[in-house]
């Protein structure tokens, strides 16, 4: 694995080798301040301080305080409780310092932010209105503005690839669950980009809900109000542990795919600010925690019984 050479302070530490979004993937130059590509002669300046390497749209996401409050405390969550202790018994005794890992749709990038305390060398990407964040973080120079259809790291660059809800959003038109003639091209390219940056011998962690479980607890009709959406296990939106497999091409460029326990993952920090949050939570706690996390009842997490996938690939 290659390292790229510092870019006008853009890169404290080794990284990835930046290379441009456009189909030749061809080594970025520094031109005026802005990195320029040799091939198409696309030029990219910074937001916030961070390369804005995004090439076509970028997800208009909703600003909202709350929410930006809830992914800080979700994302260190789930780094904490759940990746590393994860990374560390798939990994062994490897030293954290020599997995590198990039978390694709970070938002405000408190995952990135964990790992990297942890000793992990983490970078974040983000197409939406988070970018303001970053320059709070320890190691702010790794996270990019980009579009996980068009990754800006050269092939192989990264040992873990960790994805939170991203799919099912690309192909469906901003933050909204009706999927756009071509979402599904749109989704090979995302999926394709995966495992270019992904070395060989690498893991992807990929989740979201399941298209097969008909309550979808994670993307409510009212933001205010904890009551489920209900939809068809036949919509477009959500994936499958199937739809990934296809997508991932499970069993040519992927060698397996693995349907995690969701004990530890959620932190139910939204619901626990108020009293009936709280209460309606314990039986969802036991459910996520316990059932679905049991030995014994591992093959129900590939069925509409499991609301919530955890999907580890091998590259």
């Amino acid at each position: 694995m290659t390292s790229a050479p510092d870019i006008a302070g853009s890169q404290l530490t080794p990284g990835p080798g930046l290379v441009c979004p456009c189909d030749q993937r061809a080594p970025l130059a520094l031109v005026d301040d802005c990195l320029e590509c040799p091939s198409c002669h696309a030029r990219y300046g910074r937001e916030n301080n961070c390369w804005d390497l995004i090439r076509g749209e970028r997800f208009n996401d909703e600003k909202c305080e709350c929410m930006w409050c809830n992914e800080e405390n979700t994302g260190r969550h789930l780094a904490n409780n759940y990746v590393i202790p994860l990374l560390r018994e798939q990994f062994g005794d490897r030293d954290p310092g020599s997995l590198r890992i990039l978390s694709i749709g970070c938002g405000v990038g408190s995952d990135v932010e964990a790992l990297n305390d942890a000793g992990y060398e983490a970078y974040g990407i983000d197409a939406g209105n988070r970018s303001e964040f970053w320059a709070r973080r320890s190691f702010p120079d790794r996270y990019y503005l980009a579009n996980a259809k068009y990754l800006p790291f050269e092939t192989g660059s990264f040992d873990i690839i960790m994805m939170g809800c991203v799919l099912p959003h690309i192909g469906v038109g901003d933050d909204t669950y009706a999927a756009q003639p071509g979402y599904q091209q749109e989704r090979e390219l995302a999926a394709g980009e995966m495992n270019r940056v992904t070395r060989r011998g690498g893991l992807m962690i990929v989740t979201s809900p399941n298209r097969l479980c008909p309550v979808d607890f994670f993307h409510r009709a009212d933001v205010a109000k904890h009551t489920p959406r209900f939809h068809s296990p036949k919509e477009s939106f959500l994936l499958s542990v199937k739809d990934y497999a296809k997508l991932l091409k499970v069993g040519t460029e992927c060698s397996s795919i693995e349907v995690l326990p969701l004990r530890g993952y959620w932190g139910f920090y939204s619901s626990s600010t108020y009293l009936l949050g709280r209460i309606l939570q314990i039986p969802v706690r036991f459910y996520f925690n316990q059932l679905m996390s049991w030995r014994i009842t591992s093959w129900l997490r590939s069925t509409g019984f499991n609301p919530w996938l955890i999907l580890l690939v091998r590259r």
